[in-house]
């Protein structure tokens, strides 16, 4: 058996070692399907990652007109506190007082803003409440809620609507790159499997005395096809070794840039966390790709 398994092991890399013009061309298609893979898992997690901070950063601010008297506003937010016990972090509730503290405090060092705020006079902020969700999902029954309640004629704006609609944008371009991703791996694939099939097609005719003579003696089917088995295997190994090199190189390279403009996201250590998974992908779409097509050509052009 083991002998078996040599003698194949070895006619195998000779039949991909002898027509390297045509394996580097299955290779370079194949290592490029193969990047575009693993491009579009990097890029899954990058949207997720993005999406997860930006509904971080989401909370719904509700701001009241001057007019509103402050107990109606903190009958509000037990209201609040009541109807969504199990969904609310934290309500806080902020005077106008209290919001013209907070801005003398965080631009305390810059005269613009301290001096438009001396120009208008007064004190122009809103009384506020400042919602926390524990989830993102329970974000739209309470501005629901809000907009339909005793004080809505009371409120001047609700910040919500401006973060959802980043979120949503976010989460509908991430679709469009997926589906975009999809396609383009769809016709790359169909691209992979026309040159492998061709490729062990020619070798199968370079090899055809060869393997007439192997009928001759009686050789097995199976030791027959074995070579052209270990070809098309060797094309999705050297295709998997490449792209994981290259992309190590090229994500240690983006590895600080990224983080900054990307808000820590680092595209190294996610290649990294995920390899195995990523690893998995691409031996299964590598393996099954030279597979389907080392059993068309076999079965088309052997005739075993």
């Amino acid at each position: 058996m083991f002998t078996f398994l040599k003698r194949i092991l070895k006619f195998g890399w000779q039949s991909f070692s002898r027509n390297k013009g045509l394996g580097m061309a299955v290779i370079f298609v194949m290592t490029i399907a193969i990047s575009a893979l693993t491009s579009l898992f990097i890029f899954n997690e990058l949207s997720k990652f993005l999406i997860s901070k930006a509904q971080d950063q989401v909370d719904i601010s509700v701001y009241f007109k001057n007019d509103t008297a402050e107990k109606e506003i903190l009958d509000l937010k037990e209201g609040l506190y009541d109807k969504f016990s199990n969904q609310t972090a934290e309500i806080n509730y902020v005077s106008k007082e209290k919001a013209k503290e907070i801005f003398l405090s965080k631009h305390k060092d810059e005269p613009l803003y301290l001096r438009a705020l001396e120009e208008t006079g007064g004190n122009p902020f809103l009384s506020s409440l400042n919602i926390k969700a524990k989830d993102p999902a329970f974000y739209a029954p309470i501005s629901d809620f809000l907009v339909n309640s005793s004080l809505k004629d009371s409120i001047e704006k609700i910040s919500y609507f401006a973060s959802e609609k980043v979120i949503n944008k976010l989460s509908e371009i991430s679709l469009k790159i997926k589906k975009i991703g999809i396609y383009v791996n769809i016709f790359l694939m169909v691209l992979v499997f026309l040159i492998t099939f061709n490729t062990i097609k020619l070798t199968i005719f370079i090899f055809r005395e060869e393997i007439a003579t192997m009928r001759l003696v009686g050789a097995s089917n199976w030791f027959i096809r074995g070579p052209f088995l270990v070809q098309s295997l060797l094309y999705g190994a050297f295709s998997i070794l490449i792209v994981n090199l290259f992309f190590v190189f090229i994500l240690y390279i983006l590895k600080a840039d990224s983080q900054t403009w990307l808000f820590g996201f680092n595209f190294l250590q996610c290649f990294k966390e995920n390899f195995l998974k990523i690893f998995g992908y691409q031996v299964l779409f590598a393996f099954i790709l030279g597979g389907i097509s080392f059993f068309s050509a076999v079965h088309k052009y052997l005739k075993l």
